[in-house]
């Protein structure tokens, strides 16, 4: 016989009680004393009491079971109906998380926070990136709109220009702190990159292009501006950072003062090291360099001193021989980048390697945030090759005689291909 809830109810049957509630009832229930009075009916009383016995049991049993309301219908024997119903609010106990489950949310929390955190830096550095080389500066004075052959063009915001120079010495700087051995820019490129388009450029100028200069003191003040060539630039400044500035200068006013806001300068003994970095460029010869066996037309494969010895050869008894040594030099620039560029896909930390290692044989006001901004720019938009252009003009024999054994040459470029080449590569036009 199963023992009753109740010693006064003999025959109560509790599984009985429990299977007269209603099925969807929580087993948790709470009872107040109100929900049903003795005088209403005694069996009921009585059921009521044995049943709140048991709850009290229950409960002194399992302190984390608690009783929820529910609605009890009770029927007399003389028909009379009567029900209650109360809301009462209880205390649940919450359940605690897994350890486990603690973990993989710090974890996924950690994870999106960083995701933050680089998508944010990475939209910074491109936001800085490109603001900082397309800044227009004050430093030339430049025309915002152009008319020309019945045409107007704007220049063109969007535009990146970077001055790149080699310079005819070893080591960067002067001599016994003296102007104007600071050496000459024998290679003067301009790479330009519109951001809006993706439209890559390389404009050589010639070391021989005739400009107005301007000329330093030893204490780095102004004393006046001289027409001469634009690799003498290079000379009047420190060996570095204002003997760079001056050059950049120098080829914007050849340029009509179109804004070229940043430089990289790279000296003779940084040439190996940065080519061989991508492992070395493989040109084909546009020249015949007899002493190293090299033909016009050979596939070249350049490491090492090879590298200079291809970039800087010339003939000093030929009044053109600098136009050949410039074509070389825009040459090797495409080739390596064609070189570069994969190598970036492949490791884009070669980047800031790079960077580091130029930064031993160079001076340059163009920031690491600014060259991998550049860099991320050319490879999203798959750019490994470019439109290379130099200027076009005439090569004059000039009337200096300080070394009779030496040709010195004086280039004038053609007026009008020089306008359009500006207006093709820094403008847009309108109408």
């Amino acid at each position: 016989m199963k023992k009753p809830v109740d010693p006064n109810l003999e025959n109560f049957d509790n599984d009985e009680f429990l299977n007269s509630l209603d099925n969807d009832t929580t087993d948790d229930i709470n009872f107040n004393v109100e929900e049903a009075s003795p005088t209403d009916n005694i069996d009921d009383y009585h059921a009521y009491q044995g049943h709140r016995n048991q709850a009290e049991i229950q409960n002194s049993s399992d302190n984390e079971m608690t009783f929820t309301e529910k609605e009890h219908h009770h029927h007399s024997s003389s028909s009379h109906h009567h029900s209650s119903s109360h809301s009462h609010s209880s205390h649940h106990k919450k359940k605690k998380l897994p350890v486990s489950a603690k973990i993989a949310i710090v974890i996924l929390v950690l994870i999106l926070f960083l995701v933050i955190v680089v998508v944010g830096t990475v939209l910074f550095l491109e936001y800085k990136g490109k603001s900082d080389l397309t800044n227009v500066t004050t430093q030339t004075d430049y025309e915002e709109k152009i008319t020309y052959n019945g045409h107007d063009y704007v220049y063109n915001d969007d535009i990146v220009s970077i001055a790149f120079i080699g310079v005819d010495k070893r080591d960067l700087g002067l001599e016994n702190n003296t102007v104007g051995t600071a050496g000459q820019a024998d290679a003067n490129i301009v790479l330009t990159v519109d951001t809006s388009t993706g439209k890559a450029r390389a404009l050589a100028i010639p070391r021989d292009t005739m400009v107005e200069v301007d000329l330093y003191s030893e204490n780095n003040i102004f004393l006046r501006n001289e027409k001469m060539q634009l690799c003498l630039s290079y000379a009047y400044g420190n060996g570095t950072d204002t003997s760079a500035q001056n050059v950049t200068t120098s080829i914007s006013r050849i340029l009509y003062n179109v804004p070229i806001n940043k430089y990289f300068a790279l000296d003779l003994n940084g040439i190996a090291p940065i080519n061989d970095a991508v492992g070395g460029v493989t040109v084909e010869s546009l020249y015949d360099f007899k002493n190293l066996g090299i033909k016009k037309g050979d596939s070249v494969h350049l490491v090492g001193d090879l590298t200079e010895a291809y970039v800087r050869t010339r003939d000093m008894d030929n009044i053109e021989a600098s136009l050949n040594r410039t074509s070389r030099q825009v040459q090797y620039i495409k080739a390596f980048a064609s070189q570069l560029a994969p190598a970036v896909m492949n490791d884009f930390s070669i980047v800031s390697k790079l960077y580091n290692t130029a930064t031993n044989y160079s001076t340059t006001n163009i920031s690491l945030t600014e060259a991998t901004y550049l860099a991320s720019f050319l490879i999203s938009r798959n750019i490994t090759d470019f439109d290379t252009i130099t200027l076009q003009g005439e090569m004059k024999p000039s009337n200096k005689t300080e070394h009779a054994d030496f040709v010195y040459a004086e280039f004038y470029p053609d007026k009008d291909k020089l306008m359009q080449t500006v207006l093709d590569t820094f403008y847009t036009q309108i109408n």
